[in-house]
């Protein structure tokens, strides 16, 4: 059987023989892992699409245990991420999140969209690569199923907040007097509130459009970091370093 599907390569693995293993998020089948047999020579008819990023149509055999990448056409290469430093990396990172908190085999079609526009606003060397990493993981707590209480009502005990705390154990915002000693918690004004809200509705170019001051950016961002590593229990985001160096 085969599977003809648009899709975007999130990583990729050689083998130690001329083989590469794709991971590839697809419209039809959601994320799926397939081997480009030979694409590791220059001269494989797979050699160009078996690379990250690249977003294309991909012919797929889905028989046997391993299914198998046909054949290939490139809509987008997406190869000026790898000429920017900081593109590459918040696209690594990106991606290496993507990769972490989806299922196979389960079709996510507001994510895949997602990533495949953030692969186009990536290729264009966007200039707030910060601020598109943490629309992007507030996002993400909506397509796993993770999204934080942001109502004006207290999730322990139900009263309306008259202060803002925000819990990650507890899955949002809590009164800062039902915060627990054992709780990982940031403590928050209604503008935080307000940015976190006006992300999660809005499309990730409208946002990328928008000014907020670096310190709004830079205290949400390893908040919801922290956030979706507890709730999706991702151990670690590697590629986190890259950032870290830049």
């Amino acid at each position: 059987m085969f599977l003809e599907t648009d899709g975007i390569v999130l990583r990729t693995s050689k083998s130690t023989n001329n083989d590469i293993f794709l991971t590839i998020l697809t419209r039809k089948a959601g994320k799926i892992e397939v081997v480009a047999n030979g694409a590791k020579s220059s001269r494989s008819p797979l050699s160009a699409c078996s690379k990250p990023f690249v977003f294309g149509l991909f012919m797929i055999n889905t028989s046997g245990k391993m299914m198998k990448l046909v054949s290939c056409t490139i809509h987008e290469s997406n190869f000026r991420i790898t000429e920017s430093l900081e593109a590459f990396a918040y696209g690594s990172y990106i991606f290496e999140v993507c990769h972490h908190t989806t299922h196979k085999n389960v079709i996510e079609p507001e994510h895949y969209t997602l990533i495949v526009e953030i692969a186009d606003i990536l290729s264009k060397q966007t200039r707030d690569y910060k601020l598109l990493q943490l629309a992007y993981l507030v996002k993400l707590s909506k397509f796993t199923g993770h999204m934080p209480n942001l109502t004006d009502k207290c999730m322990k005990c139900g009263e309306t907040l008259d202060d803002y705390v925000f819990a990650v154990e507890e899955g949002g915002l809590i009164h800062r007097h039902c915060a627990g000693d054992q709780n990982t918690s940031y403590k928050l004004n209604l503008t935080f509130i307000q940015i976190l809200r006006y992300l999660l509705v809005k499309d990730i170019r409208v946002i990328l459009k928008t000014k907020f001051h670096d310190k709004y950016i830079n205290k949400l961002l390893p908040m919801m970091e922290t956030y979706l590593m507890y709730h999706t229990e991702m151990s670690a985001i590697n590629s986190k370093a890259f950032i870290e160096m830049l």
